[in-house]
This record gives structure tokens, C-alpha cells and sequence, in this order.
């Protein structure tokens, strides 16, 4: 009888679909319904990305996969990539993620073979593709069930098309405003089969674009084939050994230390007025040179670096190198003596690795190439005194306070503030600034309030020297 009645209300559904547009909350319940159900899939897709404004970046990669829900165990492999930049993850890339262990594992194409295989944790911002997806959340119930999760903060709609000769349900589910978009996206859209409502095209917009940034189309769907985890494995030859050695996370949390500071007594300063000394003292700065130490953590990345940069305002370009580093995740430059430069006459990074990466020699990526920005706040580079101004002034608007502090064995001021909205994934609710009264320039920055409860990024700065004589890449200063 529960199959009768589920033949006629779709009898019903479907027979509405006449009508050019109606209200999509049901047939949209049956597709969730429908593609969680599956228990694995072979596939083969186009998957276009792009990222980026001034240079932006954009590719289109054509992929293999297999998709096992239990145990979960995802694979994919690249066998064509067309892109305007230097995608690494070329033409032979392959992946596999473990559920039970919760960790993907790469092997790279071409020369890059010899790394071996390389191991991610998901929350590796280098393990992310370019608008934000990884191989975690790629079967197509994780991508459905991303848009029901979009569904339950806005509304649904659908339409009846017709294409080369097969009829097709169109989705388009739009977030409601003051909602959270996750990864920025508010808007999606999903094409699925009429008779068997299995996904055929998927489609994420950005607010206030005219076309979707990021959509995945299915060329072949074989679903529920049988598929177990013996079926599942890298193909071609994989080295037996990995070049790239990171330490583990016990090594690495001792040196891994947030901010220690003392609030005084002393009456505390106005906020706005100390913003406005900032802010005067950035203006005036044409270029610097600094000693940083960060310590970061986040899930289970960690991460302990000391690094010496070099800014420049006009033209911009800025120079990182790499006096010490231990990380327990995959980095671009992997180890101590890594150089890292932006080359203002070209608008590039140029990037020397350090141990092992070193023989790869010098390697050159787009500006906006996205594997150099991180929302977690893990990349030094990312936090010049500009950026932190402009942070201040855009994004930490909220819950503000000011009051000085010992630090370091100094009376400073420490700047509060928290990011509105609050909740984003993979980024700091909050950002505490310390500032030298002085010269009203940074002497540490403070990142907590990740998803991560104990997740925290902190930074001291010192040895502030101005102006410079330097040139882009120059690394001896």
C-alpha cells in the first residue's frame, strides 16, 4: 500500500509539471531522498572552477570517480585539465579519501610523482579546491544534501525542461538574505533526471553574479553497481616511499603558544582614537621589514613558523623567508629556508621550497592563484599592517574594546574586536591586536573564535624596521 500511495502522490507531482514553474519543496524532498539512498556510484564529470577578480583564475577539468558510502571511500582521478594558470594537480592527479581515518591521500602527475604519496587532512586549506569543495564532500548525496542544507535556509522552485531529447527537472534553491552563505554561496542550482531523479548538472552562484562561478556535470551516472573497497585503488605507478616528511602533532604542540598579556589597571584609552593612530601610522608607512613568530592551530593542523617579511606599498609586493618551521600539514614552502616573494612587474609569486622542495627549483603561480589565501589566518603574508587596517575597518566591526596590557614586560594597547557576522567556517570570530603606543604600529595579532573551539593563531612582531632599500626577492636583509 505505502508503494501505491508513493506511485500516486508522484503521479500527481509530476503530472503538475506542465506548469513552466511551481512550488518545488516536495519533488526536491523526493531527490534528497532518492540519491542518499544510493549506496555507490561510477562516474565520470566536467568540473569548472573560477576565482578571482582583477587576475582571475579558472579551470576545467574533466574526472573519473568511484564513490563508496560504507565504509565511505571516495576516489578520483584527473584526465584532462584545461586551466589559465599552473595547475599542479594536472592531468594523471589522483586522490582517495578514508572515512574511517578521515584523510585524503594524493598522488601528484608528472615529476611530481616522485614526492610519493601525500597525505591531507581535510581541514588543510591546500587539500580545498578553488571555490571551497574537496574530495570529503564530492559524492553526489554530499553535494544534494549542501543544497538541501541551503533549502532549509531559503526557498525552492522548480521547472520542466526538455534536453537533447530527455526531460529534465530544474531546482533553483535561493538562500534567504542574513542567512549564513556557506563558502559565500547563496544560491544553487541542480538538474536531475524526470524518471529517475538522479543528478545530471550542479551549479553554485555568489551573490550578485549573472552567471554560476563553479558547476560540475555529470557525463556518465552508474549507480548502486556493487562497488566494494578491493575495487578501489590508485592506478598507475605509485612510489613506494614520500620525499615530503612532516612532523606529528606531539612534536609540534610544545612550541605552539597564544599570546600571553596581563590587563593593567590603568584607565583604558579610547578605541576609536587609538583606530585613528593606527590608521595615521599605517598611512604614512611606504614599506617595512619585520621578524614574526606565529604559532597556529586548527582541528589538527599545527603549526609553528618564524619568518622574516619585507612590504612595499607602491608598487606592492612583499618578500617572506622562512627562518624556521614545523608543521604537521602540507605546506608550499614545506621547511626552513623556503623563500616566498610577490614580483610586482608581473604581478606573480615566485616561490624557492625549502628541504626536499628545493629540488623542484624555482616555481612561479598566478596572483590570484587560490592555494596562496588561507581564511584561517595561517599565512603571515596575508597579515601585513595594511590588511590588518582594513580588517579592522570591513570585517571586525562588532563587540569592540581598547585597554592596555603587559606585554612582553611592556605597558601596550590591546585592540578588540569580533567579526560580523559571527559563525563563518574555517575563520576567526575574533581579533585581539596589540599595538606599540609609540609608534601605534602592530606588535602581535591574536585570531581565536574558530568552529574550532580551541583553535587560535597568534603572531608577535618584532624588530619593526622602516623604510627600505630592498628589491622583490632580495632575501638577505
Amino acid at each position: 500500500m505505502k508503494k501505491i500511495r508513493t506511485m500516486m502522490v508522484w503521479a500527481v507531482l509530476l503530472g503538475s509539471l506542465a506548469m513552466e514553474k511551481m512550488d518545488g519543496d516536495e519533488l526536491f524532498a523526493e531527490v534528497v531522498k532518492r540519491v542518499n539512498a544510493l549506496q555507490d556510484c561510477r562516474v565520470k564529470f566536467k568540473l569548472y572552477s573560477s576565482w578571482g577578480k582583477d587576475q582571475a583564475v579558472h579551470s576545467l577539468a574533466f574526472e573519473e570517480a568511484e564513490y563508496l558510502r560504507e565504509p565511505r571511500l571516495y576516489y578520483q582521478r584527473r584526465t584532462r585539465v584545461e586551466a589559465n594558470y599552473k595547475e599542479q594537480g594536472g592531468s594523471g592527479f589522483q586522490e582517495i579519501y578514508r572515512g574511517s581515518e578521515d584523510i585524503s591521500e594524493l598522488l601528484m602527475p608528472g615529476a611530481l610523482r616522485a614526492l610519493g604519496l601525500i597525505k591531507l587532512f581535510p581541514e588543510d586549506p591546500k587539500g580545498f579546491g578553488m571555490n571551497g569543495g574537496n574530495l570529503k564532500t564530492m559524492a553526489p548525496w554530499d553535494m544534494v544534501n549542501g543544497f538541501e542544507r541551503m533549502a532549509r535556509l531559503g526557498k525552492v522552485s522548480v521547472t520542466s525542461i526538455s534536453r537533447e531529447g530527455k526531460s529534465l527537472l530544474v531546482f533553483d534553491i535561493v538562500q534567504n538574505p542574513g542567512t549564513y552563505y556557506f563558502s559565500g554561496v547563496n544560491r544553487g542550482r541542480l538538474f536531475v533526471d524526470a524518471k529517475t531523479l538522479l543528478p545530471l548538472r550542479f551549479e553554485w552562484w555568489y551573490p550578485g553574479q549573472s552567471e554560476a562561478e563553479c558547476w560540475l556535470e555529470y557525463q556518465e551516472f552508474a549507480a548502486d553497481t556493487g562497488l566494494k573497497p578491493e575495487d578501489i585503488a590508485f592506478e598507475g605507478f605509485k612510489s613506494p616511499f614520500s620525499l615530503i616528511k612532516s612532523p606529528s602533532l606531539q612534536e609540534i604542540e610544545p612550541y605552539l603558544k597564544p599570546l600571553k598579556r596581563t590587563r593593567l589597571p590603568d584607565p583604558a584609552p579610547d578605541f576609536q582614537a587609538v583606530l585613528e593612530r593606527f590608521r595615521k601610522a599605517v598611512d604614512g608607512l611606504d614599506s617595512y621589514r619585520a621578524d614574526l613568530a606565529m604559532s597556529f592551530r586548527y582541528g589538527r593542523l599545527r603549526l609553528y613558523r618564524e619568518d622574516r617579511f619585507a612590504y612595499h606599498k607602491n608598487p606592492y609586493w612583499f618578500t617572506l623567508v622562512t627562518k624556521a618551521q614545523k608543521a604537521d600539514y602540507l605546506l608550499l614552502n614545506h621547511s626552513a629556508g623556503a623563500v616566498l616573494w610577490l614580483e610586482p612587474s608581473d604581478r606573480t609569486f615566485h616561490i624557492i621550497g625549502g628541504g626536499v622542495q628545493r629540488l623542484l627549483g624555482e616555481q612561479v603561480f598566478s596572483e590570484s592563484d587560490y592555494k596562496f589565501y588561507s581564511s584561517l589566518g595561517d599565512n603571515p603574508y596575508e597579515l601585513d599592517f595594511p590588511r590588518i587596517l582594513a580588517m579592522l575597518e570591513s570585517s571586525f566591526t562588532s563587540d569592540r574594546g581598547c585597554w592596555f596590557v603587559e606585554y612582553q614586560g611592556r605597558k601596550v594597547i590591546e585592540l578588540k574586536a569580533e567579526r560580523h557576522p559571527p559563525g563563518l567556517m574555517r575563520a576567526p570570530a575574533r581579533l585581539n591586536l596589540i599595538l606599540d603606543p609609540e609608534s601605534s604600529l602592530p606588535a602581535a595579532v591574536e585570531f581565536t573564535g574558530f568552529d574550532d573551539p580551541q583553535a587560535f593563531m597568534a603572531m608577535s612582531i618584532k624588530n619593526i624596521q622602516t623604510p627600505l632599500t630592498l628589491k622583490p626577492g632580495e632575501t638577505r636583509f
